[in-house]
């Protein structure tokens, strides 16, 4: 297990144990024949078992983000089946269409929960979900998204996040994170509650925080921050390793003796990595 460093950003996936989970019961199939469900994507404000803690302040403004609504309104906001095994950072930041087993229709926020109307998407995966639907099998949730750690008195607080979707899983990565029903009509593109801000963190089966250093990145760094070439120019310096710390606010080159030289990184450059990573990392 890696432990947490508040000054770096991570993949976070989270596992967790079945909880009480609401029972799901059929109201009524759509005129297309697949299954219309509702049900809790995650919970904030609450420290799950891991000891990470979401809040709402900083995880809410994710449900109407300009990715959210665009994935939402396009039909492309769905559900892997299952959490991508991958730890680089450019498998983890996609949603594979091969492998999305439901659709996500509509986003809103309930008290301290994120929930949302969901169908099977017309693959083979698609088709199961919808037969597990039809058989009264609870669906049950897990966040997959980009953030930094940073240790409070609430536990180990997500911070910066940016959501990337919600895989369907075999244990959710908060107790209440399941289908509570099915409802009659499809309602694509709906969006409800939160202020607009950008997202993030991860969560997954296998309980891992992963630390951001991809290549893309890195190499972003060296071909667009002034601050990073006049450090390499001044000292001629040639390193034999380069990271991000202090949140992406600077990188740490360190050379061939041992020596540590940090940049600090230009407002902008931090901006993309931290706040616009999917768009960096295509």
């Amino acid at each position: 297990m890696i432990q947490p460093n508040s000054n770096i950003g991570y993949v976070i996936i989270e596992t967790q144990t079945i909880i009480n989970p609401e029972p799901a019961k059929i109201v009524k199939r759509d005129s297309s024949g697949k299954l219309i469900g509702e049900g809790n994507l995650q919970e904030a404000n609450e420290k799950n078992r891991n000891g990470r803690y979401y809040d709402s302040r900083d995880l809410f403004p994710q449900v109407s983000a300009p990715r959210t609504l665009e994935l939402l309104t396009t039909g492309n906001l769905r559900a892997e089946n299952g959490h991508p095994l991958s730890k680089e950072l450019i498998r983890q930041q996609t949603i594979d269409p091969a492998m999305a087993t439901a659709i996500f229709l509509k986003l809103w926020t309930d008290g301290n929960f994120i929930k949302a109307w969901y169908r099977g998407t017309n693959n083979a995966f698609g088709d199961e979900f919808d037969k597990d639907l039809r058989d009264g099998f609870i669906p049950s949730w897990s966040l997959r998204a980009l953030g930094t750690i940073q240790n409070t008195s609430r536990g180990a607080e997500v911070k910066g996040i940016k959501v990337i979707t919600w895989d369907r899983v075999i244990y959710p990565s908060h107790p209440r994170a399941y289908g509570t029903g099915i409802v009659s009509e499809s309602a694509a593109g709906s969006i409800v509650d939160g202020n607009g801000n950008q997202l993030v963190v991860q969560e997954n089966d296998a309980g891992m925080i992963i630390p951001i250093t991809n290549t893309s990145v890195l190499n972003y760094i060296k071909e667009e921050s002034a601050n990073f070439k006049t450090i390499k120019e001044s000292y001629d310096l040639l390193y034999d390793n380069i990271e991000l710390i202090n949140g992406g606010t600077q990188v740490k080159l360190t050379d061939k003796v041992g020596g540590i030289f940090v940049a600090n990184l230009e407002s902008y450059i931090h901006d993309e990595i931290m706040n616009d990573a999917l768009k960096l990392i295509k």
